[in-house]
């Protein structure tokens, strides 16, 4: 009888390790929790900006002083984070598939685009004339763009270990829950960095 045949017959608790149905619920269910808590996060910065912008109170939602960042540059950063999420989809789809490389090369373009995207973002808030304390538009600005760049190294560093796992072969068509779970949260901060895109100056 083989390791796996005396895990199935005994148990996870008789062999000390968590069988794959658990371990999907598992990785699932912190995926989710997280998600709902950033999320409720991110809904309440983007009501902040939308309070103060229709509050303006003596006009200092935008002083003339203050000039926003470019739309082409805004652009660029949503669209950098929307392409991410695509690739980062064509490698799951690739893993369910078997096929270890689109999954490689999925996740391996997913993360350079994080990683080309947070240095725009450094650079857009290096080359912006005015600081947080400017106005409402600008500290909402500094929250969000500065969220944003904390969901980028978040999920280089998150994506960065489920490269190298995939890297190293570690999953297969039967496990991918790490890849998939993952993936929610590159399609949200796709999700956010659009949201972010669609807000009133």
């Amino acid at each position: 009888m083989s390791i796996t045949d005396g895990a199935i017959a005994h148990g996870p608790a008789a062999t000390g390790h968590v069988d794959y149905e658990t371990k999907q619920r598992q990785w699932h269910m912190a995926a989710i929790l997280f998600l709902v808590s950033d999320i409720v996060f991110v809904v309440a910065l983007f009501f902040s900006y939308l309070y103060l912008r229709a509050l303006n109170v003596n006009h200092m939602w935008m002083p003339a002083s203050v000039h926003p960042p470019s739309m082409s540059s805004n652009v660029v950063l949503s669209g950098l984070v929307v392409l991410s999420a695509v690739f980062w989809r064509i490698g799951d789809i690739g893993v369910r598939r078997g096929n270890q490389g689109q999954l490689k090369a999925g996740l391996t373009i997913a993360w350079l685009l994080f990683a080309v995207d947070a240095v725009v973002q450094i650079r857009q808030l290096s080359e912006v004339t005015f600081s947080p304390g400017s106005g409402g538009f600008a500290s909402s600005f500094y929250a969000l763009a500065g969220y944003h760049m904390f969901h980028l190294v978040f999920g280089m560093i998150l994506g960065g270990g489920i490269l190298s796992r995939a890297i190293k072969g570690k999953y297969s068509e039967r496990d991918f829950t790490q890849v998939q779970s993952v993936g929610y949260f590159w399609y949200w901060v796709a999700i956010m960095a659009i949201g972010m895109l669609l807000l009133p100056k």
